[in-house]
């Protein structure tokens, strides 16, 4: 009983941090976001990315 007690707490917990890791990230992004907005008004319209066409 108490080796399947301790793989409970193990799966649990390491479930926990990776919850934990993703909601940190959604916020971090979040936050970004949102302090772009601010800074340089409508930044959706900005196209600033780099694409790559992998078709022949």
């Amino acid at each position: 009983m108490n080796i399947r007690m301790k793989k409970f707490v193990k799966e649990g917990l390491f479930l926990f941090l990776l919850y934990s890791l993703i909601t940190l990230c959604l916020f971090f992004a979040t936050d970004r976001i949102e302090r772009l907005d601010q800074m340089e008004g409508e930044f959706r319209n900005t196209n600033s990315s780099v694409s790559i066409n992998l078709g022949k």
